[in-house]
């Protein structure tokens, strides 16, 4: 397992996980070419093909990035598996932590899991709702399918979430969202597992920088 850390948060906490080693990559969220970067470590696994995978894939993780920033998410790190898969997304699988506000009577795991599990239009079925003890605090966990828009090629891309929404102690500022996403189906038993041992991982503590609003 690799760690994944917040860097220079601005955020009153800062968190990390920790993810498998092997062909992920943490995007750098405070650098300009972040997906630039990721496509290079991508190029430099080698291999005759390597450079355009690279190419292939820099498209979403620039989305990846640019979305990321609305949310001011990190840390955030992606699997993108040793061979080009054969249909897009090349970037199956996200892992980040990112913030969401909420007033302090509603911070709690009790008001998340009610709300988690009022009915979505996107939602494929219903969504598995639970209240669970991590590391990092107490937390809401949110397992669903998510039916996407059709995409340029008219096919529908089903992605499967599990996220914690956890309340570090201390915090009445809302939550501390982990979410592992993924996109193919074949996927699901394994991912969830390793979405299970990421959370398990999960450290959130106050951010004592300058920067930080603790």
């Amino acid at each position: 397992m690799t760690d994944a850390l917040t860097k220079e948060p601005a955020h009153p906490w800062v968190a990390a996980f920790q993810h498998p080693e092997e062909f992920w990559i943490q995007l750098d969220m405070k650098a300009t070419d972040t997906a630039e970067q990721a496509a290079q470590a991508i190029a430099d696994r080698g291999g005759e093909l390597s450079q355009d995978y690279a190419e292939a894939v820099y498209p979403e993780l620039q989305v990846i990035r640019d979305g990321a920033l609305e949310r001011e998410a990190s840390p955030i790190a992606v699997y993108v598996p040793p061979e080009p898969l054969s249909s897009r997304p090349l970037v199956p699988v996200t892992a980040f932590v990112a913030p969401v506000p909420a007033p302090a009577d509603q911070s709690t795991v009790e008001a998340m899991a009610e709300l988690a599990a009022q009915p979505q239009p996107y939602r494929y079925r219903d969504p598995l709702v639970s209240i669970v003890e991590l590391p990092a605090g107490p937390a809401c966990r949110v397992h669903e399918l998510v039916l996407n828009e059709r995409s340029e090629d008219g096919r529908r891309v089903m992605n499967e979430y599990v996220s914690y929404y956890v309340v570090p102690p201390g915090y009445d500022q809302g939550f501390v969202e982990l979410t592992v996403t993924w996109s193919s189906p074949t996927l699901g038993a394994s991912m969830e597992e390793t979405a299970d041992d990421i959370a398990g991982t999960l450290t959130i503590h106050p951010n004592e920088s300058p920067g930080g609003e603790s």
